[in-house]
């Protein structure tokens, strides 16, 4: 059975979920994603405190059922609530005043298992003969990574500011897909800079026809301004960019090919815990009946 087909409750129905677990955990955890659990349940799990951990994240099923579930959640168990950072990070827009919430300060929650810790454990796991420390060196990660951060980033800047103006447009469902080219089969596929400037082109040539020029150049400078101090990484899809990215990495150094909840849970076991620190809080304080609100 493959993961598209595994079962999974109703929008309405996962509401419910957490009545069932209660007492078997310290915390309910709600999330946007579907068939996410195992990766979010190994993730979490490492950061709670205490012996009794959680035993069900309950998916949601899309940002705006969680912020529904947090608005209506008037029950004395403790309950956080998780939503991504999206494209709103580049326009500095928050979920405020929400109850136990945690926005990510990031675009989604995948950009925090994109590190060279854990893409290093993973070449070691899949090759069994190849040493730690010859794995996986910070300059080797850096050659490829950086590169690419800079022209990702201007392309994310590009789709919220087209967000902005023509939110009906499609912008970030173009995925990887569209902005990369192999050029040889053992190097993997690359991020190609002409198909990023295409793919900006023909975003803006869509805006400027229906809006005008001045309207998407406002746009532009809107977004830009409020992203200027914002790391690339934060900024540009894990889900849809990076972790495929990774996958091209790893696969080259020679660890074969694997799926990507596969990939997300052995991420989720070896990526550092220190870029979470304030994720790691929100949790531990809610599950010691500390509430806060959403900033």
């Amino acid at each position: 059975m493959s993961i598209e087909t595994l079962p999974s409750w109703s929008a309405s129905a996962s509401e419910s979920i957490g009545l069932l677990y209660r007492e078997l955990q310290p915390v309910e955890v709600y999330v946007e994603d579907s068939n996410s659990e195992a990766f979010y349940l190994e993730l979490l799990n490492r950061m709670i405190e205490g012996d009794k951990k959680i035993r069900k994240v309950i998916p949601l099923h899309g940002r705006s059922h969680v912020l529904k579930v947090c608005t209506d959640y008037t029950d004395t168990s403790p309950a956080l609530f998780l939503v991504d950072g999206d494209l709103d990070i580049l326009m500095g827009v928050r979920q405020k005043g929400y109850r136990n919430l945690f926005q990510l300060k990031r675009y989604c929650i995948e950009n925090y298992l994109f590190c060279s810790t854990a893409a290093r454990e993973l070449i070691v796991e899949g090759s069994g003969v190849v040493l730690r420390d010859d794995a996986l060196s910070e300059q080797e990660w850096g050659d490829y990574f950086g590169p690419i951060q800079v022209p990702l980033k201007e392309l994310f800047i590009t789709f919220a500011a087209a967000r902005e103006i023509k939110p009906d447009l499609k912008t970030v469902s173009h995925g990887l897909d569209s902005v990369i080219t192999q050029k040889t089969r053992a190097a993997g596929p690359k991020v190609d800079g002409e198909k990023v400037e295409a793919l900006k082109n023909a975003i803006a040539d869509a805006c400027v026809q229906e809006y005008g020029e001045a309207a998407w150049e406002a746009a532009l400078r809107l977004v830009r301004e409020n992203s200027e101090n914002l790391p690339p990484i934060d900024v540009i899809s894990g889900k849809d960019y990076l972790l495929p990215l990774l996958t091209f990495f790893i696969r080259a150094k020679g660890c074969g090919t694997m799926s990507t909840p596969s990939l997300m849970f052995k991420l989720a076991k070896y990526c550092s815990l220190e870029q979470l620190g304030d994720l790691s809080t929100a949790l531990n304080d809610v599950r010691q009946g500390r509430n806060f609100l959403s900033n």
